[in-house]
Formats: C-alpha cells, structure tokens, sequence
C-alpha cells in the first residue's frame, strides 16, 4: 500500500527512535510504502516482514524505484552502504512493523480529530461503515480502507488521514493474543465499540474467555473522558464493562439497553420498527438487512450520539440520505433466492446468517444451506461445527456441508433430526465437481439458496456456479 504524506527524516528518527546510518535529517518525503510494486518515487519504503515474503529483499528495487529513504531493521543480504547515494536515508530500527506503528502513532498525535475505534468477533466492518455513513453526512470523516484492519493496516489508515479530519473511524481486528492492544496503543481513541464477543480466532486466542480479554483491551486503552459502547445483551461482556470509569453507551434488543429496538416487523423486503433512546422513540422503516445487522446499526447509532448527534435527526435518513451497509448480497434467479455471505464464517456469523435466512424465507417452500468450515477454532473446532450442524437441521430442508469439518457438520444436523438428508464433500473443489448441479433446475418450488464459509475455502467459487447452472 502506498500513503501520500509528506514526512522529513528527522520526523521518523524521532517517531521510531531509529539511528540514521545514511543521508540526513533534512531529506524529506512524498510518502510511504510497504510495496515496491506500486511504489512512488520520492517516498519511504518500510521493508516489513511477512509470512510469505520479507521487505528487506527489495530494498534496491526500492531505491531503483525513486525511494529517498529505507527503513531496515537488519543488513539484507549483499548490503553495501558505501553503494548508496548520500541523498537516501537508510533509517536503522529494532523491528520494521513496530517502527511503522510508532510513526502512526506520532501522526496520530498531530492530528486534531475524534478516534473511533471498532472491534468484536462478528459484526466490526458493517458497523464501521455504518457508522461512517452516518458521521460522514456530519463531520469530515475518515475510515479504514477495506479490511486494512491490522498491524500494517491500521497504522497505513491512520497515516492517509489528512490534517483537517474531524473524526476517524478505525476498524480493529485480530487473531492473535495482543493484537488489539497495540492497536488501540497506536489509535488511543477517544470512542470505542465492541461489538460482539463470539468463538472466532480460537487458535490464536484459546478460548471465548480469551476473545474478551483481546478486545475488551481496546477499552483499556481508551482516553479517560472516552466513550465505551458495548453489546448490552451479551452478559459475559456487559459484566466486564462494569471495571471500567469511562463514560458507558450500550445498544441491544434488550429493553434495559440504553439504544434498543420495539416493535419490529419483518418482512421479506422491509423492516420496521421503533429505536428506542432515554424514554424517546424514533420511527425506522428500511429494507430488510437482517436482524443481526439491526444491532450493527444501533452501535452506530450510538457513536452518533457519543459525538452529540441528535436522533431526531439521522434516523429518518437511514436507508435514504444515509446508506445502509450489508455484507451479504441476494440474487434472483427464476424460482431461486441465492444469499451470498461468503466473506467469512464464525460461530456467531453463521448464526445470524441462518436466523435471517429464516426471517426472508416465508414466501419460499425450500431452504438449502451451503456450508464450508469454520476456520481458526482451534481444539474446540469439531463442538462448534456440530454445534452449527445441529442449528441447520432445525432451519434448512436440505443442507450441503463441504471442507475438512464437513463430517462434524454432519453429525450435528442428523443428531438434531435423523432422518432429515444433507450431502458432505470433503472439498469445495471435490462439491464443485462433483455435485449434479443440474438437479436444482428440477425445482418447482420457489427456493433459496445460502452459501456461507471461511474466507480461506473460497466459498464464492460456489455462488459463481450456481449462477452459472441457474441461468
């Protein structure tokens, strides 16, 4: 990624700590890059380390490129510092990825702007953009681009925010113990949400109790006149909320929440209903995104009100003047309804996808559910796929199960009901060529189609073919 900023040398010895080995402290920088495929001449090229590739590597192709400056954390292989131009700055530091975070965090401290900061198991990008369409019509606003919600992502955010931002909205995720604590470290909000706390990202983080401590270390590191928001209906976070002094905002469908929901109505294209806030209420009609999605929306809500917003007057836009963000997408085709949520899957993701594949299915007489592993779970992964398996026979007349846990799926859904049939692959690649396809065009009923996995299988491979075979 690049990120267009103007820096000196002097501005990123002090904000790492670094020792300059060549150059000086006046040579100045168009911006930063982690990429020398797409890097700019002029800028400064961070040389981080990644699984399948290490930056240090490239630092010739860098300089090649136009780079004025290089951040290195060791020698790379054939380094010669007496072969560079005196015009470059060759920045030394102790690690390359911290060093990039530091100097977010220094950019972070020049900027006069209200930080946002979002995290939870299920639910954080959706209530990201949510919460960016309404604070976007009211403030200069920005946000992560994509899912640049990490240790490099995060801190490339923060440095393309421009001086005269007013409020950045920050999307924080994780799979790994103390992830979330060195981002809010570099983000120091002075707003901060947690969505949900479900089973995700188990192998890096053991257990549900580990996923609380992970993200509840976001409030932790929110300023002590902040404000916490937090999913009021979920006890094992509503009770951990209770250590904290900042000001509190919950949201939920709990009446005792503080941003609620009555008297909700479903329908295949609509809901309505009334949010509900310190003894007022406010009318919602929109279109039919989900349940679960509804509380995306209340987190939003409240970092609107956090930010003094009045109600009164952001709710009537929703779903007009203010857009509504889903990640799913729906097609029609013919007799056939196809939900595509095949971003990612986690206990608490595929829940809701299945609770609102029950909420549009009324006028439809099938449902079939698609489902891939539930990555990441760690040695609890078989409870949780049966788990799951068992909550699909209780919503879907037929369910296809493929991946590795595909048999635990299995096990869950015929223990729930016997003698209800669903089919088992081993892997997408084996569903997609050996499943006949051509059988669904033998409906004559209307129905629809979920399609739901982990990101690392690939699941829209399957939505491309059921495209492809419902034409």
């Amino acid at each position: 990624m690049n990120v267009e900023i103007s820096l000196s040398t002097e501005d990123i010895i002090k904000a790492t700590s670094g020792v300059l080995i060549n150059g000086d402290m006046g040579i100045s920088f168009k911006g930063i890059s982690t990429d020398t495929r797409i890097i700019k001449p002029g800028y400064l090229f961070f040389a981080l380390k990644g699984e399948r590739f290490d930056g240090h590597e490239f630092y010739k192709e860098a300089i090649e490129k136009g780079a004025k400056g290089v951040v290195i954390s060791r020698f790379p292989k054939g380094f010669k510092l007496e072969e560079i131009p005196k015009t470059i700055s060759i920045i030394l530091v102790k690690d390359t990825l911290k060093a990039l975070g530091d100097l977010a965090s220094f950019w972070r401290d020049k900027l006069n702007s209200v930080f946002v900061a979002i995290t939870g198991s299920c639910g954080k990008t959706t209530t990201k953009e949510l919460s960016y369409n309404i604070i976007s019509k009211f403030f200069r606003t920005s946000k992560n681009y994509a899912n640049y919600n990490n240790l490099i992502g995060v801190p490339l955010t923060l440095l393309s925010i421009k001086e005269d931002t007013e409020v950045g909205i920050l999307e924080l995720g994780t799979n790994q113990k103390g992830e979330i604590e060195r981002l809010s470290q570099i983000v120091k909000p002075h707003i901060s949400v947690i969505t949900s706390i479900y089973p995700a990202h188990l192998e890096g983080l053991s257990s549900v109790e580990g996923v609380l401590e992970e993200k509840i270390s976001l409030f932790k590191n929110t300023h002590k006149d902040g404000t916490l928001i937090y999913n009021f209906d979920q006890e094992i976070l509503r009770k951990k909320v209770e250590d904290f002094s900042q000001d509190k905002l919950s949201f939920g469908f709990s009446e005792n929440a503080d941003l609620s929901l009555k008297n909700l109505v479903f329908s295949e294209n609509k809901i309505k209903g009334e949010i509900t806030f310190k003894n007022n209420s406010y009318f919602l009609e929109i279109e039919n995104v989900g349940k679960h999605n509804l509380l995306n929306l209340l987190a939003g809500l409240c970092v609107a009100i956090s930010l003094k917003l009045d109600l009164k007057e952001i709710v009537p836009l929703i779903g007009k003047e203010i857009p509504l963000y889903k990640r799913f997408k729906i097609f029609e085709k013919k007799i056939f309804l196809i939900i595509d949520d095949t971003y990612n899957a986690n206990p608490g993701s595929v829940k809701a996808a299945l609770e609102f594949l029950k909420e549009i299915s009324k006028d439809y007489k099938k449902k079939i559910v698609i489902l891939g592993d539930m990555r990441e779970l760690g040695e609890k992964s078989e409870k949780f796929h049966k788990e799951i398996g068992s909550f699909v026979a209780k919503v879907a007349d037929f369910a296809i199960f493929t991946g590795e846990m595909a048999k635990s799926y299995e096990e869950g859904f015929k223990r729930e009901i016997p003698n209800k049939n669903c089919d088992i692959f081993n892997s997408v690649e084996e569903f997609l060529e050996k499943f006949p396809f051509k059988k669904f065009k033998e409906e004559k009923e209307k129905t629809i189609i979920l399609v739901k996995g982990s990101r690392a299988l690939r699941m829209e491979r399957v939505v491309e073919k059921l495209h492809e075979e419902l034409n």
